[in-house]
């Protein structure tokens, strides 16, 4: 499980440094793709083939419904393997996705990790945060 948040910096070739706390997790390689809300998601291989299941299970293939879901979903996915230093390359098509800077949140989000723009973070947190706080129990089970 991924959880807790930092504030890395991109680095002059694009490069992120994963928090130490996640690495381990990932010394098989990620995919990064689009996140819903703008983010980027880092997320292990097995965990993507699960979801790109799931995701395209009920869809029929050749539908426009189809198409919009994969061209996002694969289209700009990019498979990364963690260098020495615990870097991933943040390719140019997901960085403008997200509306990356130098400056970057990376928080866990259970089963993977994003990336934001800080500004588009905070505010998808701002306007969410009463949402959250009144969630019943029955919606999203015990917490």
């Amino acid at each position: 499980m991924f959880i807790g948040t930092s504030y890395p910096k991109l680095d002059d070739k694009f490069r992120l440094i994963l928090p130490a706390k996640f690495r381990d997790r990932l010394v098989g390689g990620v995919i990064l793709t689009k996140g819903q809300e703008n983010c980027v998601v880092v997320i292990t291989r097995a965990e993507y083939e699960r979801r790109a299941e799931a995701l395209t299970k009920d869809v029929v293939v050749g539908t426009q419904e189809y198409r919009r879901l994969t061209r996002h979903y694969f289209g700009d996915a990019d498979e990364q393997t963690l260098d020495s230093q615990g870097r991933i390359l943040i390719a140019q098509g997901l960085r403008e996705w997200a509306g990356l800077g130098k400056d970057l949140v990376v928080a866990g989000a259970g089963k993977h990790i994003e990336i934001w723009n800080p500004q588009k973070r905070a505010e998808f947190m701002a306007a969410t945060s009463e949402e959250f706080a009144n969630y019943s129990e029955g919606e999203v089970g015990q917490i």
